[in-house]
């Protein structure tokens, strides 16, 4: 422990929080990013398709977003020396079926717009908006992530 003035602040827990908080913001911006880029490059190439690819990529990414909900706080795992509160354990799980259920629902989504890809005739019996779809997908999964990461702030 450090004191400066009045305040007194932890280093190791400052970076610890800092590590996470920038974790947390790479796994949020990348997929954005890295879509943005490859944008970018599909318009300068020239190449065709270039409106169908970042639905998709975004929509596999938030999967796995979904995914990683299912693991276990760390409070929920070990020999349990200090006993997690039942909201504790009532909220992890509640995070971790919304987690399975978002991931089947995006796995549902991807195929759908794989499919569309492909071929116009989907689109004609179903049709939807796959950027913004994908995007509202993405948002519901980055605030699952969000709420799991704050703990009992959330």
């Amino acid at each position: 422990m450090t004191e400066i003035g009045i305040v007194r602040y932890d280093r190791t827990t400052m970076q610890l929080n800092g590590f996470d908080t920038t974790a947390r913001q790479l796994i949020a911006g990348l997929p954005l990013f890295m879509g943005a880029i490859e944008y970018i490059l599909r318009v300068a190439l020239k190449q065709p398709g270039k409106d169908d690819f970042f639905p998709i990529s975004l929509v596999a990414s938030s999967v796995s977003l979904n995914i990683a909900l299912a693991v276990l706080l760390a409070a929920m795992r070990g020999d349990f020396a200090r006993r997690p509160s039942a909201r504790l354990i009532g909220r992890t799980i509640l995070l971790a079926n919304l987690g399975i259920f978002g991931s089947l629902v995006g796995l549902l989504l991807w195929i759908y717009l794989l499919v569309t890809s492909f071929s116009q005739e989907v689109k004609v019996i179903l049709p939807l908006h796959p950027l913004q779809e994908s995007l509202l997908y993405y948002s519901f999964s980055i605030a699952l992530n969000e709420c799991k990461a704050r703990g009992d702030k959330c």
